[in-house]
């Protein structure tokens, strides 16, 4: 018999006692729903800053059904959905600026040439 089979091996990971077993923490032991949970949540924060500077009527709604449904897997989404509420704040606000222009501006031009003149 030759002395390479006496030599010591470490087993391999499979063939470790405790190998498939991990803390609550870790990734590895993540079910597909923790996947899910944890991925909803960062796709709800990813739609709630997009939709701070685009398409707020679309990203901001995404957001908040996100972070709904992140929560409901047990993962904390709160930041998600605030970004979602900003970005529809937001974007009200923008649009009510733009009609308080277009009515300050009219307003102007009506007051400046009171004798019915036409420009």
């Amino acid at each position: 018999m030759s002395s390479y089979s006496s030599q010591y091996r470490a087993p391999y990971p499979s063939e470790q006692p405790f190998a498939r077993s991990s803390s609550p923490g870790s990734s590895r032991g993540a079910t597909g729903s923790d996947y899910e949970g944890k991925r909803a949540a960062q796709m709800s924060i990813a739609y709630g800053v997009i939709g701070m500077f685009f398409l707020w009527f679309v990203f901001g709604p995404l957001a908040i059904s996100n972070a709904n449904k992140a929560e409901r897997m047990g993962e904390p989404a709160a930041g998600g959905r605030m970004l979602g509420w900003v970005s529809i704040i937001l974007g009200i606000l923008g649009i009510l600026v733009i009609v308080a222009w277009v009515m300050f501006f009219a307003a102007a031009m009506s007051s400046a040439f009171p004798s019915g003149m036409t420009v």
